[in-house]
């Protein structure tokens, strides 16, 4: 697994097109995507164990409360995406969205990933 963090120009990026860009959603054949706050207990509980996981692929981060452009982005996610739960995390296969989810277990986020 591959920890990045979603930078600012590629939230912006999925703010002004309704989608993260090819070089999030295709960077690896498996990609998810969480968007979370730092507060969230499910969030801490969450990545116990997914900064851990051993399989092929990236996983991308956007701990949105501790940037400059939180209104936009929280904006953005419960209007467009239409979620307001965190953490909230979108699943890419080949750069193809297959999958959204909000708090999982570990292999629920595993099945959603595909692996």
């Amino acid at each position: 697994m591959q920890l990045k963090k979603i930078s600012r120009d590629q939230a912006f990026h999925a703010i002004e097109t309704g989608e993260f860009g090819e070089d999030v959603t295709a960077s690896n054949a498996r990609v998810a995507v969480v968007m979370t706050q730092d507060w969230c207990p499910q969030w801490t509980s969450m990545k116990a164990w997914l900064y851990s996981l051993d399989f092929d692929f990236d996983l991308y981060e956007l701990v949105y409360n501790m940037v400059e452009y939180f209104d936009e982005f929280k904006n953005f996610k419960e209007t467009k995406w239409k979620n307001g739960i965190i953490p909230y995390v979108r699943y890419y296969r080949d750069g193809r969205l297959i999958h959204e989810s909000n708090n999982v277990s570990k292999k629920e986020f595993l099945k959603n990933l595909g692996c």
